[in-house]
């Protein structure tokens, strides 16, 4: 679903949390780094999830007192995990108001919005941090299908990617063959591929770079699969374990 920047309204300071580690304080914070998922429970309920994680809001082991501790942890289903969201007095329209680039319609027109990433949309290269090899379309070619693999550092524009704000996520389009990067099953193990018809993606930070996940998926990320150095190596889908080999460099 779409990501938010959770900012207060009395000193302009964002929700944040250390990262996806369990029992981590949820603290005020100047820096807007955090994205949070707000995800439809059901009867105007949702779980406030950590935008590349299942962690979530919690209210701990949801005591009924003031002052009760906040952290977060995977979800599970329990009431304390999961959120009402009342219009405030001060503004807002009692939803999620998405930030910055984020856009939305007024009046009948439909709903729009725009992802906004841990990155800014725009063209880069990007590079695995455990080997720098470069996220490669294999030779640049425009049929469905062709591979996506790991390369050395080259200047083909088939090691250029487009970021393109869609609604949950970036669409990442190739430079050489105008495909995007996609993959045929949303699975652990899938191969990646470019495609014609675009997927999302989303951008997380990580201790060195990014991840990036299907926007369909938080669970899984991009994989160097077994973080193999030699050129043609795979690149699939894979569970995250926040090895370098499901980190990139996006520059």
């Amino acid at each position: 679903g779409q990501g938010f920047r959770i900012k207060n309204l009395e000193h302009g300071r964002y929700v944040a949390v250390s990262g996806p580690h369990n029992n981590a304080d949820v603290k005020a914070s100047n820096n807007d780094r955090d994205v949070w998922v707000f995800q439809d429970r059901g009867n105007g309920r949702y779980s406030i999830v950590l935008e590349g994680s299942n962690h979530c809001l919690d209210l701990d082991y949801g005591k009924d007192e003031n002052g009760t501790r906040i952290s977060v942890w995977p979800y599970k289903g329990d009431q304390w995990q999961q959120w009402y969201l009342e219009q405030s007095d001060r503004g807002g329209s009692g939803r999620p108001q998405p930030s910055g680039g984020d856009q939305w319609s007024t009046g009948n027109q439909q709903q729009q919005q725009q992802y906004r990433g841990a990155v800014q949309p725009g063209t880069y290269r990007i590079h695995n941090v455990h080997t720098n090899t470069a996220l490669d379309l294999a030779g640049g070619r425009t049929d469905n299908g062709t591979p996506v693999i790991a390369w050395s550092v080259g200047n083909g524009t088939n090691q250029s990617w487009t970021l393109e704000s869609g609604q949950s996520g970036y669409r990442m389009k190739n430079g050489a063959s105008g495909t995007y990067l996609g993959y045929n099953n949303l699975e652990q193990g899938e191969l990646l591929c470019g495609r014609t018809q675009p997927v999302e993606w989303t951008v997380t930070r990580a201790d060195q770079g990014y991840q990036i996940h299907p926007a369909n998926n938080q669970n899984l990320v991009l994989d160097l699969a077994e973080g193999k150095r030699e050129d043609g190596a795979k690149i699939c889908l894979w569970s995250n374990n926040n090895q370098n080999n499901q980190k990139w460099n996006i520059n």
